[in-house]
């Protein structure tokens, strides 16, 4: 799964999981810049793209992340490769 792959499985989720539709995600943004995105939609959107990507994110590495960005980095480095 290429980083836009992995971007935009982001931006599915977190619309998803916020229950915004229509919101709009850059990278610098924080979770508080996004409407809906509380503690409990933050552990969904987690599940959500481990489901998406099949990575395997410890949840407590992702209250690290400062920026959407960030979260799509540990996402992107938790994808396992394919045998």
């Amino acid at each position: 799964m290429d980083s836009d792959a992995i971007w935009q499985a982001l931006v599915e989720a977190v619309r998803e999981e916020t229950g915004n539709p229509n919101a709009v995600i850059t990278t610098g943004m924080t979770a508080d810049d996004i409407a809906g995105w509380d503690s409990l939609a933050h552990v969904r959107i987690v599940m959500n793209m481990e489901a998406r990507t099949g990575a395997e994110i410890d949840i407590s590495d992702t209250y690290k992340a400062a920026t959407v960005d960030e979260l799509c980095a540990i996402v992107r480095r938790n994808i396992k490769p394919r045998s």
